[in-house]
């Protein structure tokens, strides 16, 4: 099995700056720990230390919000980190990550990766690049609560994905959802059957064509435009 690990280790970008002896190496170190759908990897509050590369599923990172309602932070796959920063300030878990499929994780012990970025300097600058992005997405997501309604909310989530990840197409920009209805809602701080309605609303009057878990934005601009109105 530690090819398959080392394979894994390879995708994740803490990584990357490793040669394929020091993956080796890395990949002899690791624990294997595997979760059923829907299983709590770790709670928030929960005191931390290891840090965990996600070898096969899927995760879904969410923080309790006053309401009680849970709040989508992002869908971590195959290849991601979690748990990084209580690695390095021993403090508890800062959200609650739960297996959204069955899911296998390879856990590195804290003190070991905290040796391995002091003697490779690299896998240090990874890991501030990686906490850097984490911090600019989830900067994106309170602008994107900021929002007075939910289909504003909605709408611009639709717009960042496209600005981001969309491919344009013919018929204009293409985006794909990696969310069902229930996990935007989520994301969106709502419930489902408003999410399901706003989508709706927003391909019955022409901004979005829905083809399953895609979404065709036939004109950006347009759909940008209905912000605020």
């Amino acid at each position: 099995m530690s090819s398959d690990w080392a394979a894994t280790l390879r995708r994740v970008p803490l990584f990357h700056e490793l040669t394929e002896a020091e993956i080796k190496v890395l990949a002899a170190n690791v624990s294997p720990r595997r979760y059923a759908a829907g299983r709590i990897i770790f709670s928030e509050g929960q005191p931390g230390g290891d840090l965990l590369i996600l070898h096969e599923g899927t995760v879904r990172v969410v923080r309790a919000a006053r309401n009680g309602r849970q709040q989508l932070l992002c869908i971590e796959r195959a290849g991601s980190s979690l748990g990084e920063v209580s690695v390095f300030d021993s403090g508890p878990y800062s959200a609650t990550a739960i297996a959204g499929s069955d899911v296998v994780v390879l856990a590195i012990r804290g003190g070991y990766f905290r040796r391995l970025c002091e003697s490779q300097p690299r896998v240090a600058a990874q890991v501030i690049r990686v906490l850097g992005h984490r911090l600019r997405r989830l900067r994106d997501l309170v602008e994107d609560l900021s929002c007075g309604t939910v289909r504003d909310r909605l709408i611009t989530y639709l717009v960042r994905l496209a600005e981001q990840n969309g491919s344009r197409a013919g018929e204009g920009i293409e985006v794909n959802l990696e969310e069902n209805n229930e996990e935007l809602a989520v994301r969106l701080g709502t419930v489902r059957e408003i999410v399901s309605r706003n989508l709706g609303g927003l391909h019955g009057e022409g901004l979005i064509r829905m083809r399953r878990r895609a979404i065709m934005i036939p004109n950006l601009e347009a759909l940008r435009g209905e912000l605020g109105q």
